[in-house]
């Protein structure tokens, strides 16, 4: 459960910043020549994002429900 007060503005805001930067991440994965090390660190990093994004639209959507 999300503890911080935030608006619907801010939550989707964080969510469009969060869903870039898993997009940077997975370009990196794509073009770079990385060692497995740096490969870990990069999807261990996407993954904890991707949960937050998912946390963060729960509370979205129970703070601020789906007009479509």
């Amino acid at each position: 459960m999300l503890n911080a007060n935030f608006s619907p503005k801010a939550i989707r805001f964080i969510v469009e910043a969060i869903e870039y930067r898993i997009k940077a991440y997975q370009k990196q994965l794509e073009t770079e020549n990385l060692n497995e090390d740096e490969i870990s660190d990069i999807t261990n990093d996407m993954m904890f994002l991707e949960s937050l994004s998912q946390e963060l639209n729960k509370a979205l959507s129970t703070i601020a429900p789906s007009i479509f």
